[in-house]
């Protein structure tokens, strides 16, 4: 019988990432939106924390959930947010993390088919001017020296470090 490469077993990928429902980064995204006067229309948020990180220079991320994980979780969108590094940070520090995450969720309504639309929206440069105008970008600096701390990142890893 000829070989045939459909048939020969693939080696199995185990990750060691824990992937944990927060309702302490829900609580205070709570908090920030109710702040910040965010609206987001019907849209739900799932709020994670992914142990021990996402990366070591990914600090959080905001995505459109797939239709799969919409139906059996009832979000629309989901947060991840590496779990070490969230563990070190100052409240507010993680106010500013989870406010720059959230400006991503843009659910729109779309008259022509009654329908809301959920998309994500991308920052205006490496962050949006919504925070940078009020709030500068020391947060964003404290985010990147506490995970170049924790997995001893050199100078040139530690500016990669990003939300």
């Amino acid at each position: 019988m000829p070989e045939n490469d459909f048939l020969d077993a693939e080696p199995t990928i185990h990750s060691t990432k824990q992937l944990m429902e927060s309702p302490e980064v829900e609580a205070i995204a709570k908090k920030v939106i109710e702040k910040h006067k965010m609206e987001f229309g019907p849209a739900e948020i799932g709020y994670f924390l992914v142990y021990p990180n996402l990366s070591k220079q990914r600090a959080a991320k905001c995505m459109k959930a797939t239709r799969e994980v919409k139906h059996y979780s009832g979000n629309d969108y989901l947060i991840e947010i590496s779990g070490e590094l969230w563990d070190m940070l100052d409240n507010d520090t993680k106010e500013m993390m989870l406010y720059h995450e959230l400006l991503h969720v843009d659910p729109t309504f779309k008259s022509k088919t009654q329908e809301w639309k959920m998309t994500i929206r991308k920052p205006d440069f490496a962050d949006f001017y919504t925070i940078n105008d009020k709030f500068g970008n020391e947060w964003y600096k404290t985010i990147q020296a506490t995970a170049s701390s924790l997995y001893d990142l050199d100078p040139k890893q530690e500016s990669k470090v990003k939300l």
